[in-house]
């Protein structure tokens, strides 16, 4: 046999989930499904995986206030030039009206919109963090999203509950906040 042949044949009878250039692996990546009848539970993550914790998942939000004030600072500049640029008196122009509806817009949907498209926000991108399906791994899909997305708004709106979340989360086994619960989701990251 040569060193190819052998090669090829090791290749062919490995197993488990293959990482892409990203360093995620493919759908059901991070997750060791459990067998038996006593398998009850979430599955595990693979080596190199873990549960994002609420140090992690502050950062985060931390990364992605930073984002999102730039932008909001970025488009309040825009509708002051749009508006010291209109007609004298007026404060009420297309241009400043569009503008801001815009960045009220982006606020309303930067976080569902990133959880859907990328399966994580900048901040999480940022600390190599991914939001995954509890059951299987796979990325999350549009109801998950406006499921978690809605318990995820009412928890940052509203103080006491953020914090109540976050005693939660930190003593859950799987680091599950409860947009995660609800919506059956759970955050993993790269363990470095």
């Amino acid at each position: 046999m040569s060193e190819k042949d052998s090669v090829a044949t090791e290749v062919s009878t490995q197993t488990g989930p293959r990482a892409d250039p990203r360093g995620y692996y493919s759908p059901g990546w991070g997750y060791q499904i459990p067998s038996g009848p006593s398998s009850y539970g979430l599955p595990g993550p693979e080596p190199g995986i873990v549960w994002a914790g609420v140090p992690a998942r502050f950062g985060a939000l931390l990364v992605d206030a930073i984002v999102i004030v730039a932008i909001a600072f970025a488009t309040i500049l825009a509708v002051g030039s749009v508006e010291t640029s209109g007609s004298a008196g007026s404060s009420d122009s297309p241009g400043s009206l569009a503008l801001s509806l815009g960045l009220l817009l982006f606020l309303l949907i930067y976080h569902p919109l990133c959880w859907y498209l990328f399966g994580q926000t900048v901040g999480q991108k940022a600390l190599g963090m991914r939001i995954v399906r509890a059951s299987n791994g796979a990325p999350i899909g549009l109801s998950d999203v406006l499921v978690r997305y809605a318990i995820f708004f009412l928890v940052t709106l509203i103080v006491p509950l953020g914090i109540i979340s976050a005693v939660m989360a930190a003593q859950d086994p799987f680091k599950r906040a409860w947009h995660d619960q609800v919506a059956r989701t759970i955050v993993v990251r790269r363990h470095w």
